[in-house]
């Protein structure tokens, strides 16, 4: 439960709150954090549409682990997949979280690159 929880808080709070504290910190003697962590933040504003920075580190964390096994989430391989060619992948039902799509494709919680060696998976939605 603490698993879906931390990720459901992270999905719905953790952008206005970051923000909030950003804007807090330059309003106290930690402004020059705030302004480093800014001109950073513009340097590398294009990074999700270069594909993003990948982290192994998450990617395995034992939280997502409890997290596929609250609802439970599979990931059944019927077919191998070539790692030399691209692959989109439609997942349906998603509703309004993806949690079964989150955790295949965005975590290594149901062994994805044991199932498919080579294969590099991102997670991304559609815009509008």
């Amino acid at each position: 439960v603490i698993s879906v929880l931390q990720w459901v808080l992270s999905f719905l709070a953790m952008g206005i709150i970051c923000t909030l504290l950003l804007v807090y910190m330059f309003c106290t003697d930690c402004w020059l954090i705030a302004a480093v962590y800014t001109a950073w933040l513009i340097m590398d504003w294009n990074t999700p549409k270069q594909g993003g920075r990948r982290s192994s580190w998450v990617r395995n964390w034992t939280v997502w682990t409890y997290f596929r096994d609250y609802f439970p989430i599979r990931l059944i391989k019927t077919h191998d997949l070539l790692p030399s060619r691209n692959y989109i992948l439609g997942y349906h039902p998603h509703g309004i979280f993806c949690f079964g799509a989150f955790c295949n494709f965005g975590t290594e919680a149901t062994s994805f690159s044991k199932k498919f060696p080579g294969i590099k998976p991102s997670l991304a939605t559609l815009a509008g």
